[in-house]
């Protein structure tokens, strides 16, 4: 009887050896490297201002521009007076770009003789496209007085974010 028991215990022994060997043949360890580099990206920017419509007599000044600013100054001479400049925005990025607010604010200043407008802006400017919206300066045609106060100031903000993907 006891010989059985250490047989079976010499073979019980040689199968975990065997095991284990097996195992250490069998079994593989993997090593795994990863790099990542964003390599997208964003350039939204203004790229020209141009007066297209400017009435006799008036003057549009000569618009300039920077990549995320614009700036004119039109000098409007009788009622119905009107200039209109096209503003260029590009997206020179690799990353799609959705309009996320638009907000133009006159200051007042005294003066309700002169108006400004805007055409709409085009709401996704994918990678590589570009956009044009009019800005419109207005005397108001049915003016009765010449005003005291002559000036009136426009500031806008535009703000593109990045698309989400679809």
């Amino acid at each position: 009887m006891r010989k059985n028991k250490i047989i079976i215990l010499i073979v019980f022994l040689a199968l975990i050896i065997l095991m284990a060997v097996g195992y250490a043949t069998f079994a593989t360890d993997f090593t795994i490297n990863g790099i990542t580099e964003i390599a997208g990206e964003w350039d939204v920017r203004i790229t020209n201002i141009t007066a297209i419509q400017v009435p006799e007599g008036c003057d549009a000044g000569t618009p300039t521009f920077t990549e995320d600013s614009i700036n004119f100054s039109a000098k409007l001479n009788k009622p119905g007076d009107e200039i209109i400049y096209e503003v260029t925005i590009q997206n020179l990025g690799t990353i799609d770009a959705k309009l996320q607010t638009i907000v133009f604010t006159e200051e007042f200043d005294g003066i309700e003789e002169i108006n400004y407008t805007t055409s709409e802006l085009k709401k996704d400017l994918n990678a590589g496209d570009s956009t044009t919206f009019n800005i419109i300066v207005t005397y108001v045609e049915d003016t009765e007085n010449i005003p005291s106060v002559k000036t009136k100031t426009l500031v806008g903000i535009i703000q593109y974010v990045q698309k989400e993907n679809s």
